[in-house]
């Protein structure tokens, strides 16, 4: 059974969330309904006055492989999560032309009434249907026209379901490898603003693509996940350079060079600071647990 796992930008494990998902015991039987199934990350709005972030709206899918108790933290719960795949923000609800009321994608969050239903808003995990996810995927990629809202099963807010088939339709979504590396390369590409990290290089052609590659700081060989925070931008020079560990990146961001860097010529493409040129969001920022891995297991010193 999938879920909703609701984060907010002051979550201390915000910078994680592509492994560890921490959460209320209150929850622990719901998330234990979806062990080996998949979740759906959502952001809420930011409140007024709060500086930073991304927009509002689900973000992300993940696998949940385990479950534990949160070590120093009574009453807390850690999910593990694998295969994270970060995707095109889709709103919460979607107010089609002509519409009386709003289309939620979570079906609970609408009253009979017609308005939002507050106490499940509130919730950090939800319950979803397969419908209601499969929803949320196909708008992260424009299969449907907001006008005509998918039909969606309704599920009771608290409660189960028996097991249903593997849908076709979330299987192409999150083991797709093409669809992935698109996406990825989007988030990163905007994140960054098709600038090569590295250089500054900012080339576009006439039909709007730009000369600059999109590279997983830990590769997906290695079980790196498709978040912006596990991307940057490069040049194919400097990519090939950065996946043949010649190059590596610092925990202050300064760029490395190794021994075997043998072409002076290359160091006219790296950026006078000596460092990389970050995203302007401090959310996309290059983790260090990537970094770290970089220069420890492909680097070469």
């Amino acid at each position: 059974m999938p879920a909703v796992f609701q984060i907010k930008s002051s979550d201390e494990n915000i910078n994680s969330i592509h492994d560890t998902f921490y959460f209320e015991n209150k929850y622990l039987t719901l998330v234990n309904s979806v062990l080996n199934d998949w979740i759906v990350y959502y952001r809420p709005a930011k409140r007024a006055g709060e500086p930073g972030g991304k927009a509002a709206g689900y973000f992300a899918t993940a696998r949940v492989i385990s479950i534990h108790p949160t070590e120093g933290r009574p009453g807390y719960t850690t999910a593990r999560l694998a295969e994270f795949f970060e995707f095109p923000s889709v709103p919460f609800s979607v107010t089609a032309p002509l519409a009386i009321s709003k289309f939620y994608y979570e079906r609970n969050m609408q009253e009979s009434d017609g308005s939002l239903n507050k106490h499940a808003n509130q919730q950090r995990v939800r319950v979803l249907s397969l419908e209601e996810y499969n929803a949320i995927l196909e708008a992260a990629f424009d299969q449907h026209q907001t006008e005509t809202p998918p039909e969606v099963h309704v599920l009771p807010y608290a409660g189960f379901q028996e097991d249903q088939p593997e849908p076709f339709l979330r299987s192409r979504f999150v083991t797709s490898r093409a669809l992935r590396d698109r996406t990825f390369s989007k988030a990163v590409g905007e994140a960054y603003g098709w600038k090569c990290t590295m250089s500054g290089i900012r080339l576009c052609a006439l039909d709007g693509s730009y000369e600059i590659e999109c590279a997983h700081i830990k590769p997906v060989k290695d079980s790196g996940p498709d978040s912006v925070q596990n991307g940057i931008t490069l040049v194919r020079t400097l990519h090939w350079l950065f996946d043949k560990g010649l190059i590596s990146i610092g925990f202050d961001y300064r760029i490395i060079r190794s021994s075997l860097y043998q072409d002076p010529k290359i160091d006219g493409l790296i950026n006078a600071t000596g460092k990389i040129q970050l995203p302007k969001n401090e959310i996309d920022y290059p983790h260090p647990d990537f970094l770290r891995y970089h220069r420890k297991h492909i680097f070469v010193p």
